[in-house]
């Protein structure tokens, strides 16, 4: 009886994961590059750690249920970590828990349970059960997806601006805005955000483009109406490419394959019976260049399109695809966005690729024009000379 009594605080326990380690924005080898991949990894016994995932979200709190309105989880996004609750308790759990003697090694089995609901794939993690689902991104473009049987709930959102339109909600700070999607219902009280069975949160710096915001604010229109479909982010760091890909809508996934400085390849696919999506590729500094780049569908150049806009339209030009180039102007520059237009959906291959002129050939081409110029000179030479 004693020991029921011990025991039934830990039936309702939510295990927590923390981090020691903080997950500044700006925490990678230049300081100064503005696209970042990260990589999730557990972090001792009982935390995740990761370098960019926090940004733009501290101080939110994230609360999951169950449709019968069981507490399944919180994620809590702090000034330095991310902190993760989960309800693991079941019957099973709690008679093992009653025949255990040793209360460090409770401690132990609770975090084994729970890490064995989490996976890492380098810049992503995941949680799932039976009731939901949760997908995180450690990159410079802030991602969260979580689908669940019941609600979801935004708490302490003090300091946010908060205005909706439909089923978007943005929250805005200084610079950093973020988006809130969610295709149920979702709606503000008091300050709180409450969706139903699953939401898609995006958010980014609004700083560092030449334009200003509008570019950026061009594409999270896109995101609020659906017409991009995936983003992927490609850096280069320490000599080695990190590769994120994010699908917003209709299935798009993103597989890269080939990746040089000059050179990066990968296969778009999707939900066949959709409308045409555009696609966002972020490339860090160094990893591609962008002089004189060109992009190849499915072996063949496609051109430029007029404007963010035109290229944010995937249905406005037949079948044809187009795609737009943004630089980047923060940081030490060499940062660029390409958003390409995929007019209809199956499997794609596209190749973007920087074509840099031989400066031999260069050189040559050079010489031969002036061996002409001097020709013609010299000819026109002798025939002025032969009239005198």
């Amino acid at each position: 009886m004693k020991r029921m009594k011990l025991l039934a605080p830990i039936i309702v326990l939510l295990v927590v994961f923390g981090s020691g380690t903080a997950l500044g924005v700006d925490n990678d080898t230049d300081g100064n590059n503005y696209f970042h991949v990260g990589n999730f990894c557990q972090y001792g016994s009982d935390g995740i750690i990761g370098k960019y995932a926090l940004s733009g979200l501290d101080g939110c709190v994230i609360s999951v249920y169950s449709a019968e309105g069981a507490h399944l989880l919180d994620v809590i996004y702090k000034v330095d970590h991310i902190e993760l609750y989960l309800q693991v308790m079941d019957n099973k759990i709690i008679e093992k828990l009653l025949g255990e003697e040793d209360w460090l090694k409770v401690k132990d089995y609770i975090n084994e349970i729970s890490y064995k609901k989490l996976t890492f794939e380098g810049s992503q993690c995941r949680y799932s059960d039976g009731n939901c689902n949760v997908e995180m991104h450690d990159t410079s473009i802030s991602f969260l997806k979580i689908c669940t049987t019941g609600d979801i709930i935004f708490s302490n959102l003090s300091g946010y601006n908060i205005t909706r339109e439909g089923n978007v909600i943005e929250l805005s700070k200084e610079n950093f805005s973020g988006v809130i999607i969610s295709n149920h219902m979702l709606d503000e009280k008091e300050g709180n955000i409450i969706a139903s069975r699953e939401i898609m949160f995006r958010g980014t710096n609004l700083e560092p483009l030449s334009d200003g915001t509008k570019n950026l604010r061009t594409v999270e229109e896109a995101i609020r109406t659906g017409t991009l479909g995936g983003e992927i982010t490609i850096v280069k760091e320490d000599g080695k490419y990190k590769v994120d890909s994010v699908s917003y809508y209709s299935n798009v996934t993103i597989e890269n394959g080939t990746l040089t400085s000059k050179k990066a390849e990968f296969v778009v696919s999707g939900d066949d019976h959709t409308t045409g999506k555009t696609i966002k590729v972020n490339v860090g500094k160094g990893a591609i260049s962008s002089k004189n780049l060109k992009v190849v569908f499915d072996g063949k150049e496609i051109p430029l399109a007029d404007s963010l806009t035109d290229v944010l339209n995937p249905n406005d030009d037949g079948l044809q695809p187009e795609y737009v180039l943004v630089n980047i102007t923060s940081g030490s520059g060499g940062e660029f966005f390409l958003l390409i237009s995929i007019p209809h959906f199956s499997e794609h291959t596209i190749i973007v690729e920087s074509i840099v002129k031989n400066p031999v050939f260069i050189g040559m081409a050079a010489v031969c024009a002036m061996t002409v110029v001097i020709a013609a000179a010299w000819g026109m030479f002798r025939r002025d000379k032969s009239t005198i």
